[in-house]
């Protein structure tokens, strides 16, 4: 078994405005949390993971090549290998978002 709080996963600021604690990495899956400043944004970006999202608190205004959507707390969202997409905090608070990747993301763990 293997665990871990805030204080002893892998943080990580890529961006201005944006800061990730990486949780837990499986063979298949990995456990991470991203914190968004309000107006900061992921911009748009692929990956060959699965990503499915859990809103813990504020809002999360998501685009796709399908249109924009604004996720409140208590939303999960899912994006398909290969999906482009972009996230944003339209504000007023954090944005704090709870997201798994299958399989893991090595570049994350690369820090980048």
């Amino acid at each position: 078994m293997d665990f871990k709080s805030k204080e002893t996963a892998i943080y990580q600021e890529p961006r201005s405005g944006t800061r990730r604690w990486i949780y837990i990495v499986g063979e298949k899956v990995m456990l991470i949390m991203v914190e968004l400043d309000p107006n900061a944004v992921v911009p748009w970006h692929t990956h060959p993971q699965e990503q499915i999202s859990f809103v813990l608190s504020g809002k999360a205004e998501v685009r796709t090549s399908e249109g924009t959507y604004v996720f409140s707390e208590g939303t999960a969202y899912h994006f398909r290998p290969n999906e482009p997409h972009e996230t944003r905090n339209p504000g007023p608070e954090k944005l704090v978002v709870l997201e798994v990747f299958a399989p893991p993301r090595e570049d994350l763990l690369k820090g980048k």
